[in-house]
C-alpha cells in the first residue's frame, strides 16, 4: 500500500453544500472528492446548511463537535476549514483523539483574527496544527500581520476543476440563459454582499453603455442581502431591463453562464483568492479582477484579464469595454486557470496532510 492509499482523512468544515445551498462551500466538496480520487478516505464532518438563530446555530455545531470527536477517532489526519469555530472544533477534537490536525483559513476568518475575543479562540486550532494552510501568499501575509507566523504555514489554493469548467459552445449556452447572441454580456458569481461590491459593478457596467456598447447586459449568480440594493440601482441607472439576477445555481448552470459570457467581474473590495475567476479563466473567459487581495496571483494581468482598483468605477468600465473589444485568447485564459487545478492542488494538500499524519513528506 502507497503512502496515500488508505489515508484516513476527515473534513471538518461549516460550508458545505446540501439541500437547497448547492454552492454552500462547494468547494470544499471539490477538493475531497479529489482526494479521494488520489487514494485518500475522507470522512465528511460538515454543516450542509445556512439556516442560522438562537436555536439552530448552537444546535448545529454541537452537532458538528460530536461528530467530530467521533470522527477523529477513526482518522489519521483532521482537516478543518476556518480558523474558527472549525478550527477550535479541531483542536478540541485532535487533543481528545490524539489525532493531528491541519486547518486552511480562507480569508474573512483571518480578517475576524483582529477582534480579540475570535483572536483567542482561534488560538488553540492555529498554534496546536500540525499546518496552517492559506489560500494565497496575500492572506499568508495577513496572518502574519496580525502577528501569527506558524511554523508551518503552506499556500495552497482549493484549485479549479478544469473538468466542470471548460471552454463550451457559447451559441448553445446563450439558448441556455436566454441572452441574445449579439450582445455583450458581465457576469459575476458569487454573494450579493457588501464586500463583493455588486452596486459598484452595476455603476462600471453603465458606463460601458457610453463606451460602445449601449446593449451590454450585467448578469448575477449568486444571491444575498443587497439584491434589492442591485435592482433599485439598476432601475435608477436605467438599466432594469439589462440587469439578469439568477440566484443561486448547482455547478452546471454557472458553467453555462461562465460559457456565455464576455467577461467575468470579480471586483471584489477586497478577495483572498477566487475560484470564481479561476472558474471563468478554465471557461476560457477573461476576469476583471480586484487588485486588493490575493487575486492578482491567479490572474495574470494582461494575459488573462485585468486588475483594476475596486473602488474606481471607471477603471472597472474600461476594463470591461477592453476584454469586450479584444479578448485575450480562449485558450490563454484556459492555460492560466490550468496552474492551479484541482489536480494540482488536491496533490499538495494530500502532500501536507500525509505528514501531518506522520508519512513520509
Amino acid at each position: 500500500m502507497s503512502a496515500v492509499a488508505g489515508l484516513r482523512v476527515m473534513c471538518l468544515s461549516n460550508m458545505y453544500p446540501g439541500p437547497g445551498a448547492p454552492d454552500y462551500g462547494a468547494f470544499v466538496e471539490r477538493m475531497c472528492d479529489a482526494l479521494e480520487e488520489k487514494g485518500a478516505e475522507v470522512d465528511r464532518v460538515v454543516i450542509r446548511t445556512r439556516a442560522s438563530g438562537a436555536l439552530r446555530t448552537p444546535a448545529k455545531y454541537a452537532a458538528l463537535a460530536t461528530g467530530a470527536v467521533s470522527g477523529a477517532r477513526r482518522a489519521d489526519v483532521i482537516w478543518a476549514h476556518y480558523l474558527f469555530p472549525t478550527g477550535l472544533i479541531a483542536a478540541v477534537a485532535g487533543r481528545l483523539t490524539r489525532t493531528p490536525w491541519v486547518v486552511t483559513a480562507h480569508g474573512g476568518d483571518v480578517a475576524n483574527l483582529s477582534r480579540g475575543p475570535i483572536r483567542r479562540l482561534s488560538a488553540p486550532g492555529i498554534h496546536g496544527a500540525s499546518a496552517v494552510i492559506c489560500v494565497s501568499r496575500w492572506l499568508a501575509g495577513q496572518m502574519r500581520d496580525q502577528g501569527l507566523s506558524p511554523p508551518r504555514l503552506h499556500v495552497v489554493s482549493m484549485g479549479v476543476d478544469d473538468r466542470r469548467f471548460d471552454i463550451g459552445d457559447r451559441g448553445a449556452a446563450r439558448v441556455r440563459t436566454g441572452i441574445p447572441a449579439d450582445v455583450p454580456l458581465v457576469l459575476a458569481v458569487g454573494g450579493l454582499t457588501e464586500r463583493k461590491n455588486p452596486v459598484g459593478l452595476v455603476r462600471a457596467v453603465a458606463r460601458v453603455r457610453d463606451l460602445g456598447h449601449p446593449d451590454v447586459r450585467l448578469a448575477f449568480v449568486g444571491d444575498g442581502p443587497l439584491a434589492s440594493v442591485i435592482d433599485a440601482e439598476a432601475c435608477r441607472l436605467g438599466m432594469d431591463g439589462s440587469v439578469v439576477r439568477t440566484g443561486v445555481l448547482a455547478d452546471d448552470g454557472v458553467a453555462a453562464w461562465m460559457t456565455s459570457a464576455d467577461v467575468v467581474a470579480q471586483v471584489s473590495l477586497v478577495e483572498p483568492l477566487g475560484i470564481a475567476a479561476l472558474e471563468a479563466m478554465a471557461s476560457g473567459r477573461p476576469v476583471v479582477g480586484t487588485s486588493v487581495g490575493g487575486l492578482c496571483e491567479v490572474v495574470p494581468d494582461g494575459v488573462a484579464g485585468v486588475i483594476v482598483d475596486p473602488r474606481d468605477d471607471h477603471a472597472i468600465a474600461s476594463a470591461l469595454a477592453r476584454m469586450i473589444n479584444a479578448p485575450p485568447p480562449a485558450l490563454a485564459c484556459r492555460e492560466a486557470a490550468l496552474a492551479h487545478s484541482l489536480a494540482h492542488e488536491s496533490g499538495v494538500v494530500l502532500d501536507v496532510l500525509r505528514a501531518a499524519a506522520g508519512g513520509p513528506a
